[in-house]
């Protein structure tokens, strides 16, 4: 039979290291890119990639490319510096090298046009492509409609369409109504409770410091010419900055966040991104350390981004559709590992594709392996993103007694408390060093050729 035909709805980083996965690990796998946008541009600013995503990404070939435009532009892995900065004398409470786990740092919009450079085939790439919706038949075809009326057909649909993916929409949708008419009602509800995001109880207030005019930052202390990554702590917020560069210009990205956990899972009903007065960002910010404050006050554009995830979802499969990267696990970006998620989903989705045995009929069981293997570590990893961010903010149950005043005054906590939390931190990214990915992906391989063994097993031959 022949290979499935792949559609992938959104060019933004996961549809556009889907698309290079499959020219890389499945060159017979005919595939197609449809992106909403007129034209592919980017929201957003700094990219941080952990080492199991550098990994994925050698591996693609793009290494030598990503090299280049790494870290600040000198060198492309970082130092992490933990500070308690909500109080006037602020200190680094610890140190984390973090040259031995190939950390690296990257502007959102130079990331994208190296994805695209390095995809063979970019006039598979269709703009103003936005979905609709899909009908499923019962021969596997997937049928896809645009909003421009027109239509086209696939064996696969990949949505990488992010956060507010209308594929989910769909997807979920259609498996609601399934358990509504199957007389599963609870079942129907919880499933049409997977299609909204939901907001994360974090505002992270965001910019970027441009740093190209070296005499006016060249030696000068940190943190305008920081080459580390650098977390100030404190209680309810707590700011996070990195150089990373983009063309010849150096800059150093901000993000100021504040946390609010008591609003985890409710529907944010106003704008997710915005332009801001530098007031309203600077205002949660004062009195804190003055490598704090001269951040906060030199950034003049500040932008709010209203930090929603997508909840746990018990598939990303259905039929002949499948979610990649945030369309199925959205997350905080504690642990700068949301896009390298996506980019393990895609690179695992086309190493099974890659394998010659499947076909249109082999297709369910390649999915049913994505599913069991991606969504379990997408959504543990999610989970130990939502609590890095919290102790980032002193947000745990043994610190319910430390109040934002009792933190500024730096009696909140110890020297002991505070560098228990900081070994706390480094715990949860463990999974980071003790994981491979290689072995995730190579076990997942040998997972279908398994099932597929037993499949055949289960036909019988003709007498």
């Amino acid at each position: 039979m022949p290979r499935p035909n792949v559609a992938i709805v959104g060019a933004g980083l996961c549809g556009l290291v889907m698309a290079i996965a499959l020219e890389r690990y499945a060159p017979d796998v005919d595939f197609t890119v449809y992106e909403a946008a007129a034209e592919l541009s980017t929201v957003g600013a700094g990219v941080g990639m952990q080492p199991r995503t550098w990994f994925t990404l050698r591996e693609l070939g793009l290494e030598d490319a990503l090299l280049k435009i790494a870290g600040d532009g000198k060198q492309s892995k970082l130092t992490m510096l933990y500070r308690k900065g909500d109080q006037r004398d602020g200190f680094t409470i610890a140190e984390a090298s973090l040259d031995d786990q190939k950390f690296a740092t990257f502007h959102r919009a130079e990331l994208q046009k190296t994805f695209l450079e390095n995809i063979r085939g970019r006039d598979r790439i269709h703009l103003g492509k936005r979905l609709a919706s899909y009908v499923q038949h019962q021969n596997g075809e997937v049928e896809i409609r645009f909003q421009d009326g027109t239509s086209t057909t696939c064996d696969l649909l990949v949505g990488c369409d992010g956060i507010k993916s209308r594929v989910r929409s769909v997807l979920y949708t259609q498996l609601a109504d399934a358990a509504q008419e199957a007389g599963r009602a609870a079942e129907a509800e919880e499933l049409r409770s997977c299609i909204p995001a939901v907001f994360a109880g974090v505002v992270a207030y965001r910019g970027v410091i441009r740093r190209d005019i070296d005499e006016e930052t060249e030696g000068k202390p940190r943190p305008l010419n920081a080459s580390h990554l650098c977390i100030y702590l404190g209680k309810n917020k707590h700011l996070v900055a990195y150089p990373m560069t983009q063309g010849h210009t150096r800059l150093l990205n901000i993000s100021a966040v504040v946390v609010t956990p008591e609003l985890y899972g409710i529907t944010y009903e106003g704008p997710w991104v915005e332009e801001v007065p530098k007031e309203e960002a600077t205002s949660f910010y004062a009195g804190w350390e003055p490598e704090a404050e001269e951040i906060m006050t030199t950034l003049n554009d500040w932008h709010k981004w209203v930090i929603n995830v997508v909840k746990d979802l018990p598939t990303y499969v259905g039929g002949g559709v499948v979610l990649v990267g945030d369309s199925a696990h959205a997350m905080t970006p504690h642990q700068g590992a949301g896009a390298g998620q996506g980019f393990e989903d895609a690179t695992m989705l086309a190493r099974l594709l890659a394998e010659s045995p499947v076909d249109q009929a082999a297709l369910p069981i390649a999915l049913k392996v994505y599913d069991e293997r991606r969504r379990p570590v997408a959504q543990q990893v999610s989970a130990f993103s939502l609590r890095s961010g919290r102790l980032h903010s002193f947000i745990a149950p043994e610190l319910t007694s430390v109040t934002e005043e009792l933190s500024a005054s730096g009696q909140g906590m110890s020297i002991e408390q505070l560098k228990k939390l900081a070994a706390d931190l480094e715990d949860i990214k463990a999974w980071q060093k003790v994981t491979t990915i290689a072995s995730e992906y190579d076990t997942a391989v040998e997972r279908l050729r398994e099932e597929l063994k037993s499949e055949l097993r289960a036909i019988p031959t003709e007498a």
